[in-house]
């Protein structure tokens, strides 16, 4: 495949300099000061894809995306496969937490561990939860020591937009992006100084309380927002859990020419585990529980270097704190006491410049640098292996990377390439070279896009897989990739739009548990030999009647496996069949000149899969159904400083249908939830 990357390499840039040919003919040629304009409109547009005219009006219809390309583009001009969800949609569904956002993205499968607030992973295209990249405004928050990051704490207040890019994420974003990448983006604020309370409440004592604010202070843009969250949960005991998140983002425009930005998160949450020992056969615990810190903070300046230059550079810190706490009682004489802090420190300088004579052509270099760190701290007694048992490690690797894209538009928009390299170094595992493509053809005469990509990456093996005491095993070799996929996208006017998507991706040196007789649990982390994944992803959209409309996907999945002697390789918590429908009703206009009744229906389907049970064994899981269902009403009448009032109510589990997402962990039971949110200007 390397081979037929090369030859596509060369083909792009023949093409290109066969362009840089035509742009330097008679009628093109212009001296610079013809070609350079000094007003702030131009410097502010060296970044900003350079289309031909005539796509300016599907521009404003379709959202312009940065975590495919790492800067703004079009989602129509993409070859890559990547979903945009918006805030006034999750405002809509009045939805919380940023992992029930992506329960309704194609080809992505969460799966909650439980009760609210439990541990919640993401799978891309069954890719693994540490195969999948989680960037919280463009900073990878994977933890070091499982190479995953549970989103089980992730608040939706003040964003602007979640991006999930499914596949092709190596060549841009190296270790941990083979499945694909999800991206969670504040909002930038703007105009005058407006706020917004919601308060609500429901069974089981749950309660809801968000707070944001956005405006602009001549150069100063800011936006932030508070939320605290609780509840008992549904077990008989010990299944309460709550949630604390700040966050707080800053824009100040120094000129027209610079921006400083500042980024802060801080989410504070303790969760109760009646399940704490669930795999001893033990009944519901009474008094274990988990701490949870999280905190990032990100600081970044941004520069135009005249009309065609963008230059920008940032650094930020990541922590992460997990206190887990587990005491005898009468079921279970056994106790535990863990504690790991993670943290990750990096930084990243990135140049984007655009070709001053030819019309769709960008390149974009960059360097980044991550320090990870990780201290795993573990008591346990166990009444008949005494004495206790200290599991304790440390470590630190270093890792850095660098990246060159290049992207064009050829035969006046028709087709539009984008290509590139990543190389990352890393102080473990040497250096990894994962080359990338993609092309998109939008055909305007049929209203559709075809697309086309292909990619590599690697995952470099988390500290727990290589160092945890009795599992860890430190001659563990990278994970390495290879994917491509190809579809279309077909709209027939603003009524109705389709997508088909076929992905197939082949993972080497899949990082498994293998047996182990001197070790004592029996098995460690090892390598198996290959993983074949191959799907479909069909994601229809209509509009049925004047404000109802229909949005869906359905996924298939399959995967072969070529395992390593005795490894437990087949994919666990990994369902071939997945699907999601919505059916949204808005009405504005109803019962008062500016109100607004809004009514959804989220419909999701999790097919049977292969999974651990309390036993340690595999078996098939069953599939489940789960639907849940908003209603809102907006009355729109101006009281003093309050210009909108709106009541809403949310069911979660409408059918109240009984269902675990992994074994050994009942799923919540119904939820209701309403209350009153507040705008003000």
């Amino acid at each position: 495949m390397r081979f037929f990357v090369l030859i596509f390499s060369t083909v792009f840039a023949a093409a290109l300099f066969a362009q840089i040919a035509r742009a330097q003919t008679p009628a093109s040629a212009a001296s610079p000061a013809q070609t350079r304009s000094n007003s702030p409109s131009a410097k502010k547009k060296a970044a900003q894809p350079a289309t031909p005219a005539k796509k300016e009006a599907a521009q404003k219809l379709t959202p312009v995306v940065v975590t495919a390309t790492r800067i703004p583009q079009p989602i129509s001009e993409i070859g890559t496969t990547i979903t945009v969800v918006e805030d006034p949609q999750i405002q809509e569904q009045k939805i919380q937490q940023v992992a029930n956002v992506l329960r309704q993205v194609p080809g992505v499968q969460v799966t909650q561990s439980g009760s609210p607030g439990a541990v919640t992973d993401v799978s891309i295209r069954g890719a693994t939860p540490s195969q999948t990249l989680v960037l919280v405004d463009g900073v990878e928050v994977n933890a070091g020591a499982t190479g995953s990051f549970d989103l089980s704490h992730l608040t939706t207040d003040n964003l602007d937009r979640i991006e999930i890019l499914r596949g092709a994420g190596g060549s841009l974003y190296g270790s941990q992006a083979i499945g694909g990448v999800v991206n969670v983006l504040s909002q930038e604020g703007d105009g005058p100084p407006t706020a917004s309370l919601l308060s609500g409440g429901g069974n089981r004592a749950t309660s809801q309380q968000v707070g944001t604010v956005s405006g602009a202070d001549g150069n100063l843009h800011y936006s932030g927002g508070v939320s605290y969250f609780s509840t008992e949960g549904f077990r008989p005991v010990n299944d309460n859990s709550d949630n604390l998140a700040l966050n707080g983002r800053f824009d100040y425009h120094i000129g027209d020419d610079t921006v400083l930005r500042g980024f802060a998160r801080y989410i504070a949450s303790n969760v109760s585990l009646p399940n704490f020992n669930v795999f001893s056969g033990s009944p519901l615990d009474p008094t274990a529980h988990e701490r949870n810190e999280f905190m990032l903070f990100k600081g970044e300046i941004e520069h135009h270097f005249g009309e065609y230059l963008l230059v920008r550079a940032n650094a930020f810190f990541v922590r992460q704190d997990q206190r887990a706490n587990a005491v005898p009682y009468q079921g279970s004489m056994s106790s535990e006491d863990d504690r790991i802090p993670d943290e990750t420190r990096g930084g990243l300088t990135e140049a984007v410049f655009s070709w001053p004579r030819l019309e769709g052509f960008r390149t974009v270099a960059g360097f980044e640098f991550r320090d990870l760190w990780v201290r795993s701290d573990s008591i346990s007694t166990f009444p008949a292996f005494p004495p206790p048992s200290v599991s304790l490690f440390r470590a630190r690797r270093q890792e850095y990377a660098g990246y060159l894209e290049q992207e064009g538009s050829f035969l006046d928009g028709h087709v539009l390439v984008t290509g590139g390299f990543r190389v990352d170094g890393n102080s473990q595992f040497g250096k990894e070279v994962s080359p990338g493509w993609s092309v998109a053809i939008p055909i305007a005469k049929i209203s559709t896009t075809l697309r086309g990509s292909y990619t590599e990456g690697f995952r470099a093996p988390a500290f727990d897989e290589l160092y945890f005491p009795d599992f860890g095993n430190p001659n563990l070799k990278p994970e390495i990739s290879s994917e491509w996929d190809g579809g279309f996208t077909t709209t027939f006017g603003e009524r109705a739009s389709f997508t088909a998507t076929y992905f197939s991706r082949r993972v080497k040196n899949l990082i498994v548990t293998v047996p182990c007789p001197t070790c004592l649990f029996g098995s460690e982390a090892g390598n198996a030999s290959r993983v074949d994944v191959q799907g479909v992803e069909i994601v229809p959209s209509l509009t049925l009647l004047k404000g109802l409309t229909f949005s869906g996907n359905v996924t298939i999945l399959d995967e072969t496996h070529a395992d390593a002697p005795g490894s437990t390789a087949a994919p666990l918590r990994v369902a071939k069949h997945t699907a999601s429908a919505l059916l949204e009703y808005v009405h504005s206009g109803y019962f008062l000149p500016h109100d607004k009744i809004s009514a959804n229906v989220n419909y999701i389907f999790i097919g049977d899969r292969d999974d651990i049970t309390v036993e340690s064994t595999v078996a098939n899981h069953a599939a489940y159904n789960l639907v849940n269902a908003v209603v809102s009403y907006a009355m729109g009448l101006p009281l003093g400083h309050i210009h909108n009032e709106e009541v809403f109510a949310r069911v979660n589990n409408l059918m109240d249908r009984n269902y675990s997402e992994a074994f050994g962990f009942k799923a919540p039971t119904i939820n209701v939830l309403a209350g009153i949110k507040l705008d003000f200007e």
